[in-house]
């Protein structure tokens, strides 16, 4: 979370809010969490968390109402998606990536065999990366070899003799770390090796989820970016422009094709407080007349006129209320702007010839 909420930033999207919920939460819990979000103006939620609350957490958020048309929500939890298959059709509609695994007939065969000999188990990305991680390892001892097995106890292993800690350090791991760090071979889960002593996912599959299961509508690779067909990764150049034209059709909640906008004044949300200033000496662009029935103020002029037409030809809709500003001159409001709106200050914009 810390990594995406960084990437984010560096692209100018902020996280308004998060929130943690216990895997022990009762649907109570659950479902007081999910209607604080759902007063929030964002409709993009991402979630990272373990199977089991998935489950319960998505069946709530599907009965409260949280995945009609309107919302999108993003799953970064791998094993979710390889959980897809246990969920009931009701609990999600969402996307999701996960760790693509290239089909081959040396996996085929091994999922045949497990499925054999452990007829209740399901072999996850998990199951796969473990038996590439013991390939790998046997393959670096080979290529070590085996003398040197020895271990040399100093004066601090002998000082203390429990656990592993008696056992001393290793002479072979310099070596066997090496070797290992050089071990490239194409397992059960793909290509396995390592740069910088970590291990490098080869494609990242984007899922489509909803109703029982997913459907994948494209890969990620970082050298290639999107990429509608696993193939065509070599070929991805500047023919695309948008990440419609890099990824198959997307069905957003409320089975629709149509993008969700991402945001909404909620019907229960807050208006936004525009201060618009009355002490000017240009009343062509802002100007501020009492009405002597309601005695609120009516503001007209260029300034207003632009700033309504603009609200009109936005996708969404933005309440807003409108105050008179009389005893605040420019260069204060403008500061006011410029320290990014206090708690202190009253208004979330000013509307003005204030440029």
């Amino acid at each position: 979370m810390p990594h995406l909420t960084d990437a984010l930033q560096e692209i100018n999207v902020r996280i308004p809010y998060r929130t943690v919920i216990s895997p022990n939460a009762t649907g109570d819990e659950i479902s007081v969490e999910l209607l604080r979000m759902m007063t929030r103006p964002t409709r993009v939620f991402v979630v990272h968390t373990e199977d089991l609350l998935a489950s319960r957490f998505f069946a709530k958020a599907k009965e409260i109402g949280l995945m009609k048309q309107g919302y999108i929500w993003i799953l970064i939890t791998n094993s979710i998606t390889d959980g897809l298959s246990l969920m009931k059709e009701t609990e999600t509609d969402a996307m999701q990536g996960r760790e693509y695994v290239p089909r081959s007939d040396k996996l085929e065969a091994f999922k045949s065999k497990w499925k054999n000999r452990f007829p209740v188990s399901d072999l996850s990305v998990y199951g796969l990366w473990a038996y590439d991680a013991t390939t790998a390892l046997a393959l670096a001892i080979e290529e070590a070899g085996t003398s040197n097995l020895i271990f040399v106890k100093t004066d601090a292993t002998m000082r203390n003799m429990s656990g592993l800690q008696g056992l001393g350090v290793s002479q072979y791991g310099p070596k066997l770390l090496q070797t290992l760090s050089k071990v490239r071979f194409k397992g059960l889960s793909g290509d396995f090796r390592f740069i910088n002593r970590e291990l490098q996912p080869s494609v990242l599959e984007i899922v489509n989820v909803n109703g029982h299961g997913g459907r994948t509508i494209g890969y990620w690779t970082k050298e290639h970016g999107l990429f509608k067909h696993v193939d065509q990764r070599q070929a991805t150049t500047t023919t695309f422009t948008t990440w419609k034209d890099r990824l198959r059709p997307i069905i957003w909640p409320g089975d629709t094709t149509f993008v969700p906008k991402g945001w909404e004044i909620p019907t229960n949300g807050k208006r936004l407080k525009i201060g618009v200033p009355t002490n000017n000496h240009f009343p062509q662009f802002v100007k501020g007349t009492k009405d002597p029935i309601t005695n609120s103020t009516i503001f007209s002029g260029f300034c207003i006129d632009y700033f309504e037409a603009v609200i009109q030809a936005m996708p969404y809709d933005v309440s807003y209320d409108f105050f008179p500003v009389e005893d605040m001159d420019y260069e204060t409001m403008v500061y006011q702007v410029y320290l990014g709106f206090p708690v202190k200050f009253v208004f979330d914009l000013v509307l003005g010839g204030v440029s």
